[in-house]
């Protein structure tokens, strides 16, 4: 063969080169699909949500659990008036162990009242031996209000033969209760004393 003939290549070269041309190209058609893939990934911020557009209907059932809140997020000013009702709490939800010590008392519950009514010394001979048992008086929470506690004081103990007989709190079916508070005395009628009821409104 002359020095100025062509030399045709080899099928083996030719398949060759065609395969690694489908290769690179198979790479590009990768790479951009997984950049444009990528870039339909993007951050969900809180700015981003409409107020109103997460509500309970969109979130699927045991979607938010505790894990899945931050420490602190849930507070009584996260929380919409009326939010947490009787129908949103699961039985037995609540328990001492759930509960903050401290966190339930009167004062967090609603506002309280001191209900006091006199118990007079009926007794008629001061220290002549004879002690009279006075009458059971009853200082009573008013309307819509509840016992909390009760309790008894002799603002004047006259000349200190006086004692309680009775300090105890009633109810009468739900309708009313208080305290009910006697005395009995030996001190001539000169005895003051006092039964008192803590309720809570």
């Amino acid at each position: 063969m002359g020095t100025g003939e062509l030399k045709h290549p080899s099928p083996g070269t030719v398949l060759g080169s065609i395969g690694a041309f489908l290769g690179l190209a198979a790479l590009i058609v990768s790479l951009s699909s997984n950049a444009d893939a990528g870039s339909r990934h993007a951050l969900v911020r809180k700015g981003d949500i409409a107020p109103g557009a997460v509500t309970a209907k969109a979130l699927a059932k045991g979607a938010v659990h505790p894990k899945a809140l931050a420490k602190g997020a849930v507070n009584a000013k996260a929380l919409a008036k009326g939010a947490v009702g009787p129908n949103a709490i699961a039985p037995d939800a609540v328990t001492a162990a759930a509960i903050a010590p401290g966190s339930v008392y009167g004062g967090a519950l609603g506002p309280e009242t001191v209900h006091t009514t006199q118990i007079t010394d009926v007794d008629a001979v001061a220290e002549n031996g004879t002690w009279t048992a006075g009458n059971t008086e009853i200082a009573s929470c008013g309307p819509g209000e509840h016992l909390l506690s009760g309790g008894f004081v002799f603002p004047n103990p006259g000349n200190r033969e006086v004692a309680f007989l009775e300090a105890l709190p009633f109810t009468d079916n739900a309708n009313s209760n208080g305290v009910a508070g006697r005395i009995t005395s030996n001190s001539g009628g000169s005895a003051v004393a006092q039964v008192a009821a803590l309720c809570l409104k």
